[in-house]
C-alpha cells in the first residue's frame, strides 16, 4: 500500500479524536458524583452503577462490534457509536429520575463499546502493512491519558459555571463536533477499500463466522490479553469513576484539583505507551515489556491501598500515577502481540473480544464493588487490597505464560519464538 506517512498519521489522529470523546460519556460524571448523590439522595453503591452499567453494556456490545467492523468498516461503527453517545449524554443530563439516568448510561455503554473497537481497529489497519502495530496502538492507548485529563480535569471547569445537568449537555455538544469531524474527514486505508471492491460474498474465506470466534477464544495469547485487560480496565474504572470522589471526600480537594490528580493516572501513560510500543516493534519482542509492566502495576496498587489506609491522599495520587505507567506500557504491547498471533483477518474480532471482556468484567465489577465496599466499611481501603490481589493473578501471573511471535514473511505468516 503506497501511502505517505503523513496520510497514515492524519487518519490516526482523526481516529484518536473519537477516543478522546468517548471518555465524556464514560467517566465525565466522575467529578460530580458527590453532587449527584446529594441531589438525588442515592447511595455510593447506586452512584457506582453509573460507571458500571456503561461498562456492562459496552462489554456486551464490543465482541459483536468487532465482527461488525469487519463487515461494515470501522468508520461506520465510529459514527454510529458517536450518535448513540450523544443521545445518551443529553438523556443523562435531563432525565429527572435515577432509574432513567441509569438507563441513559446503559445506552451510552453501547456507544462507548463501538467507539473503543472502531478507532483501535482502524489504527492497526493503517499501520499493519509497515509493521508498526505497536507504535500505532501505543499512540491510540495514549488517548486514555488525554481523554481522561479532558473528561475528568478540563471538563470539571464547565461545572464551575453551571450545574451538573447543564454541564453534561455541554459534553453532548462536544461529541457532536467530533461526529462532524469523523463524518467529513476520516477515511479507511485504500488497500482495505480495494479488498471491499473485490469482495465476493459467496467466498466463505472472506466471512467472519463462528469458527473465527472460536479461533480467537482458543488462542493462548488472545486469552492472556483478555485477562490483562480485565485487570487493567478494572483499575481504570475505579480510578476514573471513584478517585475524584475519594480525594474530594477524604482530602477535601476541589473538584478540579481532584479531577486533575485522578487524570494523572492515565496522563502519565502517554509516553510509555508510545515509546515502549515502538521499542517492542524494533526489538521483535513483546513479552518482557508487559510482564514487567504487570509486576509494576501490582506493586503500585498495593502502595495505593496502603496510602489510602493512612489518609495519605497525595501519596495515593502519586502511586496511582505509578499504576498508570505500568498499565499503559503493557496494554498496547499485549494487544499488539495478540493481534500478530490471530492474524489480520481477525483484528476487529480480537479487539472486540479483548476490549469487550475487559469492559464487561473489569469495568462493570470493579467500580460496583468499590461503591459497595465504601457503603459497608466506610472506607475504600479493602477495595484497593482486592484490586492488588486481582492484578497479581490476572495481569502478572497470567502474563508469564505468553509466547512472543515473529514475522516470517511479508504475507503475514507467524511462528512462535
Amino acid at each position: 500500500m503506497n501511502v505517505s506517512m503523513g496520510k497514515r498519521w492524519g487518519m490516526l489522529l482523526i481516529s484518536f479524536s473519537a477516543l478522546i470523546g468517548v471518555f465524556i460519556p464514560y467517566v465525565g460524571q466522575s467529578t460530580q458524583l458527590s453532587s449527584i448523590i446529594e441531589d438525588l439522595g442515592i447511595s455510593h453503591t447506586q452512584a457506582g452503577l453509573f460507571g458500571s452499567v456503561t461498562a456492562l453494556l459496552g462489554g456486551i456490545v464490543l465482541p459483536f462490534a468487532g465482527g461488525l467492523v469487519e463487515k461494515w468498516g470501522a468508520k461506520k461503527i465510529i459514527i454510529i457509536g458517536l450518535i448513540i453517545s450523544i443521545i445518551s449524554q443529553f438523556m443523562f443530563a435531563y432525565t429527572p429520575t435515577y432509574p432513567l439516568m441509569v438507563l441513559a448510561k446503559a445506552i451510552g455503554g453501547i456507544g462507548v463499546g463501538l467507539l473503543f473497537v472502531g478507532p483501535y481497529t482502524l489504527a492497526v489497519q493503517w499501520f499493519e502493512d509497515i509493521g508498526n502495530n505497536g507504535l500505532a496502538l501505543g499512540v491510540m492507548f495514549s488517548s486514555d491519558g488525554i481523554g481522561t485529563a479532558f473528561a475528568v480535569y478540563l471538563y470539571a471547569y464547565v461545572f464551575l459555571v453551571m450545574d451538573w445537568r447543564d454541564g453534561m449537555a455541554v459534553g453532548g455538544g462536544f461529541l457532536l463536533v467530533i461526529l462532524l469531524i469523523i463524518f467529513f474527514l476520516l477515511k479507511e486505508p485504500p488497500k482495505l477499500q480495494e479488498e471491499k471492491d473485490d469482495y465476493d460474498s459467496s467466498d466463505s474465506d472472506n466471512k467472519i463466522g463462528f469458527t473465527d470466534y472460536i479461533k480467537v477464544l482458543t488462542t493462548k495469547n488472545a486469552l492472556i490479553a483478555v485477562s490483562f485487560f480485565v485487570a487493567e480496565w478494572g483499575i481504570y474504572a475505579v480510578v476514573g469513576n471513584w478517585a475524584p470522589t475519594i480525594f474530594i471526600e477524604g482530602a477535601g480537594w476541589s473538584e478540579s484539583l481532584a479531577g486533575f490528580m485522578s487524570a494523572l493516572y492515565a496522563l502519565v501513560g502517554i509516553i510509555p505507551a508510545i515509546i515502549f510500543g515502538f521499542i517492542s516493534d524494533k526489538m521483535g519482542k513483546r513479552k518482557p515489556f508487559f510482564v514487567i509492566a504487570a509486576l509494576w502495576m501490582t506493586l503500585s496498587v498495593t502502595l495505593t491501598a496502603i496510602a489510602i489506609a493512612n489518609n495519605a491522599f497525595l501519596a495515593a495520587a502519586i502511586f496511582m500515577m505509578f499504576i498508570g505507567i505500568g498499565v499503559y506500557t503493557g496494554m498496547p504491547i499485549i494487544l499488539a502481540l495478540a493481534t500478530e498471533t490471530v492474524g489480520s483477518k481477525r483484528i476487529g474480532l480480537l479487539n472486540g473480544i479483548v476490549l469487550g471482556t475487559g469492559f464487561l468484567v473489569g469495568g462493570f465489577v470493579y467500580p460496583a464493588i468499590m461503591g459497595y465496599v465504601k457503603d459497608i466499611t466506610g472506607a475504600y481501603t479493602n477495595g484497593f487490597i482486592g484490586i492488588a490481589i486481582a492484578t497479581l493473578i490476572l495481569a502478572f501471573g497470567v502474563s508469564l505464560f505468553a509466547d512472543d511471535v515473529k514475522k516470517t514473511s511479508e504475507s503475514g505468516k507467524k511462528i512462535t519464538s
